[in-house]
Formats: structure tokens, C-alpha cells, sequence
């Protein structure tokens, strides 16, 4: 049986690396399109084309294992949830895709505003070509850790700002 055999393919693997076969969880998902721009090779595995990478955690293990869904599945001992996952972050992608194509009105104050799920999502820009973007009570200054110097990224951090992404927590 193929599935078997993938199986074992991925504990032969993490017996190679002295882990754990089973108890692992989910750290977080990331969507390497959106954070790198490509594709990821498994660790487990080796599947290089891998786009929604799974940071997989175990208490006994020194540190996090970065794999695709179905490797992620077979670690946790639940495909069903690690294919659930996916799901999410999925339409989180395509929800960010849409949002990027929305239009933004310009108010006299040079202000961009958006209306977004019955809130408005306002995007300031500066004299010194720098951006904020404010929701929701909570602003910020920079995306992806840098400042934000152009519309677009402003645009990313809006979407940031009303549908964080799925990371930081236990999965």
C-alpha cells in the first residue's frame, strides 16, 4: 500500500534524527508565496514543492521540524487536522488576494480608507514617504519587520491587521 509505505518512508526519517515518531503538534502555518516568494522542500520527506509549510514542535525534541501537510498529519498522528489547517491558511490566501485587488477611497486629508467587514481601515501616509495604517483601535508603522515605504506593502499590513496570520500559537 502506497500510504504505508510514505509512512514508514517518514519515521525511518525521524528515527534517523533520534525524534519522536508520534505526540508532535503545530506551532504554526506559514505560506511560503507570501512570506519567501516560492516553494519549500520538506524536511521530512524531501517534497520540494511544498507552499503551506508546517512548523511541527515536540517537547522532547530540541528543535521545531518545518514539513508539508501530509508529513505534519503523520507526526501528530491526525491528518484530518493538519489537512484542516491547510484549509485555513488557504483561504486566508485567497482572502488576502482578493483584499489586495479591493479599491481604497482618498479623502481630502491625502487619508486611504477602506471599508472592511463593517470597519474602516485607514492608511496615513507621512512627508517622509512612510506609511501607517490603522484598524480597529491598533496601528502600524511597519510590515515584516521593516518600515512601510510604499502602497502596496501598506496594503499587506492592512490585510495583516484585520486577518492576522496563523502563527505563534499551538495549532
Amino acid at each position: 500500500m502506497k500510504d504505508s509505505a510514505y509512512l514508514a518512508r517518514c519515521h525511518k526519517r525521524l528515527k534517523e534524527w533520534g525524534a519522536p515518531l508520534q505526540d508532535w503538534y503545530c506551532v504554526g502555518v506559514m505560506d511560503t508565496e507570501e512570506d519567501s516568494g516560492g516553494s519549500f522542500t520538506c524536511e521530512l520527506c524531501g517534497c520540494s514543492r511544498v507552499r503551506f509549510v508546517h512548523e511541527m514542535s515536540h517537547k522532547q525534541y530540541f528543535e521545531d521540524v518545518s514539513v508539508g501537510c501530509i508529513c505534519a498529519g503523520i507526526m501528530e498522528g491526525s491528518i484530518l487536522a493538519a489537512k484542516e489547517r491547510e484549509r485555513l491558511i488557504k483561504n486566508r490566501a485567497r482572502r488576502r488576494s482578493n483584499f489586495v485587488r479591493r479599491k481604497w477611497k482618498e479623502n481630502r486629508r491625502g487619508e486611504y480608507r477602506l471599508k472592511y467587514k463593517g470597519d474602516w481601515i485607514l492608511i496615513y501616509g507621512s512627508d517622509q514617504g512612510r506609511y501607517e495604517v490603522s484598524y480597529d483601535g491598533k496601528s502600524v508603522r511597519q510590515y515584516k519587520g521593516k518600515p512601510i515605504t510604499n502602497f502596496l506593502s501598506a496594503i499587506y499590513a492592512a490585510f495583516d491587521l484585520v486577518d492576522p496570520p496563523i502563527r505563534g500559537q499551538r495549532l
